[in-house]
């Protein structure tokens, strides 16, 4: 179990760095998965919000009926746009967005390369 936990919190904390990088204002949320805090990742570029559930499993990841029901109450409430990044082996980082799991369309195809995610966000 805690080897699981440090392995997460390294890739979210890698992923913060990175979107620090990318220009974006970011914060680790250390309370993730509680009621109140269901995301893992927050980050704030000129008046966008992107709230994100990490996972690094080995296998693709999938979220059950509750997390994704407080996730969905979370980002509606921010106005923020919702997606499960999934660090997988070989660390190639991928981005499902919360309507695809809500869908449960978690099909490895649906998976989008982070930087194809910030491309299409990049409003300069």
């Amino acid at each position: 179990m805690i080897k699981t936990y440090v392995k997460g919190s390294r890739f979210e904390r890698d992923l913060i760095h990175f979107l620090n990088y990318k220009g974006f204002a970011v914060a680790r949320i250390p309370s993730s998965g509680g009621f109140l805090s269901p995301i893992d990742v927050i980050a704030i570029k000129k008046g966008l919000t992107i709230a994100i559930e990490c996972k690094a499993w080995d296998k693709l990841p999938k979220l059950d009926k509750k997390q994704l029901t407080h996730f969905r109450e979370w980002v509606n409430k921010a106005g923020a746009i919702g997606f499960v990044a999934w660090k997988k082996p070989g660390n190639i980082w991928l981005f499902l967005r919360l309507e695809d799991a809500e869908d449960n369309r978690y099909q490895e195809d649906n998976w989008l390369p982070m930087e194809n995610v910030l491309n299409a966000l990049d409003f300069r």
